[in-house]
């Protein structure tokens, strides 16, 4: 695969649901199309985004067909979940399906330490067919131990999410720092700490939505152009803003709403994300309102026609 891609972006693909609950999988190539159509550099189905914790087998399958068939330019990374073998399992179908990667969320199991967590990710680095993305939430995992996966041949990137940045910066400042490709997971209201680090790659939800949006922040970072990179950030703040509230509780709501107001529906949420409330549906809406053609054309956010 192309690991320079992690450097860019990374759309993580919402589920979106018909009307009767079922994944709405037409939907999900249509805003597979639309990243990559946009130049977003990496194109993700089954990220935390994708509620995939509340998706069964049948409809993961189902998302990671559908997001592939979106794709034209953009790399693949497929999430995964679970023991190690029903790891490898989607690993496999994934490479069927043309990824060109799988991202592991960390494990459910709330038992072992560090090096034991360790283990559980070297073992998939072994036997994957795909190289693994490790997704790091939580401090579970010690900056030792993560460091040593960093230099793993089977491991190519880290999207890092924690709020730890003091210690991801010791990371970088040893071999780690080149053994691997480090993102930054907390997306765009995130970008300007992490490129204090040298890390331009981010992931997103809003390039559900606006990847157009994406890209300019992308370039403004890459080109340190950092009037152009905060003016965009205030257009994207708002929506980070209620995304992040109550631990990330309507994370995806936020999303939906936002295609919904753009002609796109897709559907509601499963538990435990949550529905929005009036109030922050009518504080969305202003920020979406801000998001008007002459405002994003002056920074040089290419104007979607779809």
């Amino acid at each position: 695969m192309n690991l320079q891609a992690f450097a860019g972006i990374t759309t993580m693909i919402i589920s979106p649901y018909a009307e009767d609950g079922t994944v709405a999988a037409g939907v999900a190539t249509e805003l597979s199309r639309r990243a990559d159509a946009a130049g977003i550099d990496v194109i993700a189905a089954l990220g935390n985004t994708a509620e995939m914790q509340q998706l069964d087998a049948g409809e993961r399958t189902i998302m990671l067909r559908a997001v592939a068939a979106g794709r034209q330019q953009a790399q693949l990374l497929a999430g995964v979940i679970g023991s190690v073998g029903d790891v490898i399992k989607t690993a496999t179908e994934a490479a069927g399906l043309g990824y060109h990667a799988i991202m592991v969320h960390e494990p459910a199991d709330p038992f072992g330490d560090s090096a034991d967590v360790a283990r559980y990710y070297e073992r998939i680095a072994d036997r994957s067919p795909l190289p693994a993305v490790l997704y790091l939430r939580s401090p579970r995992l010690a900056i030792g131990e993560l460091g040593r996966l960093a230099g793993h041949p089977g491991i190519a990137a880290v999207k890092y999410a924690r709020d730890d940045l003091l210690g991801l910066s010791t990371l970088l400042s040893g071999p780690a720092g080149t053994d691997c490709v480090w993102v930054n997971g907390l997306a765009e209201s995130r970008v300007p700490a992490f490129a204090a680090l040298g890390i331009t790659g981010f992931t997103t939800g809003i390039g559900n939505v606006r990847p157009e949006l994406c890209v300019a922040v992308r370039d403004a970072v890459i080109n340190n152009d950092l009037p152009r990179l905060y003016a965009l950030l205030d257009l994207v703040r708002p929506v980070e803003v209620l995304r992040a509230a109550g631990n990330n509780r309507c994370n995806v709501s936020v999303l939906k709403e936002l295609l919904r107001l753009d002609g796109l529906p897709a559907g509601d949420v499963r538990p435990p994300h949550a529905p929005l409330d009036d109030a922050a549906r009518s504080r969305l809406q202003d920020a979406w309102r801000a998001w008007t053609p002459d405002r994003l054309g002056s920074l040089g956010v290419a104007v979607p026609t779809h």
